[in-house]
């Protein structure tokens, strides 16, 4: 047993100080993130009025719904004086939708979400200030919003003939957009496998959005909340052409 120690001593060391270092990296990444989040906080906090933190009847769940949906109305009227499409996420109801003046064009039901519960435990004057309208300041997808394609006209019936078409389908919709209320929003298109079932691992997806944050937050600097919603692909990319660059969007919890 002595002799096999010895003989591995090097190597038990080795994995010994790569599981410390491992360990205190750990540990230092999750205090910067928890100073970011503290951070963020902090700075909500500061443009936000007091007695809109302190509103009494937010505590009572009855009035809490009820405020949640006239402030979801009122959105609706500001966007209704605009000639542009927006989008409404509308967590209550698990619905996506594009709206132009108050009117619905598209829908699309949310078939999952994470976290479950988004925007949930803040007092009415942090709701506020999450859940007003916002702008898209930037945003990255797997397709293009408005393909265009050059098609040059065939001279006869034999070159018509010759012609082959593209039977190439656009890539599943990943479409990743963050607004400038500092919240973060991650849509997945799901396709369906050659049974016409749901072809979508929810967790391989959260490990790879996961894995791309870490590569470029190493040690979180600013706490952004990023809410990830799973939609049918085709109506996810229905709303995701439908919504100009620079988008308005509207939540409701």
């Amino acid at each position: 047993m002595k002799n096999i120690l010895l003989k591995y001593k090097a190597g038990f060391i080795t994995i010994i100080v790569v599981f410390l270092i491992l360990l205190a990296f750990s540990i230092v990444r999750y205090i910067k993130a928890m100073d970011a989040v503290s951070a963020a906080v902090k700075e909500k906090l500061e443009q936000i009025p007091e007695n809109e933190i302190n509103d009494a009847g937010w505590n009572i769940p009855e009035i809490q719904e009820k405020k949640k949906e006239v402030h979801w109305m009122e959105r609706h009227l500001q966007l209704a004086k605009s000639d542009s499409l927006n989008l409404g996420i509308n967590l209550a109801d698990s619905i996506v939708q594009v709206q132009l003046r108050g009117t619905v064009l598209l829908q699309a039901k949310i078939q999952k979400q994470i976290p479950a519960n988004f925007f949930e435990d803040l007092n009415y004057g942090t709701y506020l200030n999450f859940t007003k309208i916002a702008s898209v300041i930037d945003e990255q997808a797997t397709i293009v919003k408005r393909p265009v394609k050059r098609i040059q006209a065939p001279k006869n019936e034999d070159e018509a003939a010759k012609v082959k078409h593209d039977t190439i389908p656009d890539p599943l919709l990943v479409w990743q957009f963050k607004l400038d209320n500092d919240v973060e929003v991650v849509i997945t298109g799901i396709g369906v496998n050659q049974d016409s079932l749901k072809a979508v691992n929810y967790n391989k997806d959260i490990f790879n959005y996961s894995t791309e944050y870490f590569k470029k937050n190493i040690f979180p600097k600013k706490y952004i909340p990023t809410l990830y919603i799973w939609l049918n692909d085709n109506d996810a990319k229905a709303l995701y052409r439908a919504i100009p660059e620079n988008g308005k969007v509207a939540f409701r919890n």
